[in-house]
C-alpha cells in the first residue's frame, strides 16, 4: 500500500506500524518480480509493507522499464534500482579439448 497510514496503526488488522525493509512482489503478464529491502512502514501483525509516494514511483519506473524483458522471474534489490537490469544470454557450454 502507499502512503502513510494514520495514527501508526495498520488499516488491515490494527497491528503497530515499524519502519523497516520489505521484499515486495509483483505479478507481470509475462514475469514475476521480487524487489528486495524496499523501505517501508511495516505491520509488525500481519507484516503489510506501506510505502511512500517517492518509493512507489520508484518501482513503478523500474516495472515500467522491465516490459521486455524475457524473464520468468526476477529479484532485484530496491537500492541498486538506477535501471532496468541487463540479462546477458547464457552462452552454451562446450567441451574442451584435453591435451
Amino acid at each position: 500500500m502507499t502512503g502513510k497510514p494514520e495514527n501508526d496503526r495498520c488499516p488491515l488488522c490494527g497491528g503497530r506500524l515499524k519502519p523497516g525493509l520489505a521484499t515486495v512482489p509483483f505479478l507481470l503478464p509475462n514475469a514475476t518480480v521480487l524487489i528486495k529491502n524496499v523501505p517501508a512502514i511495516i505491520c509488525s501483525s500481519c507484516h503489510e509493507p506501506y510505502t511512500t509516494g517517492k518509493v512507489t514511483d520508484r518501482i513503478i519506473d523500474l516495472l515500467n522499464s522491465l516490459r521486455g524483458l524475457q524473464a520468468e522471474v526476477l529479484v532485484l534489490p530496491y537500492p541498486e534500482l538506477k535501471s532496468a537490469p541487463t540479462l546477458m544470454p547464457v552462452m552454451e557450454a562446450h567441451a574442451w579439448p584435453v591435451t
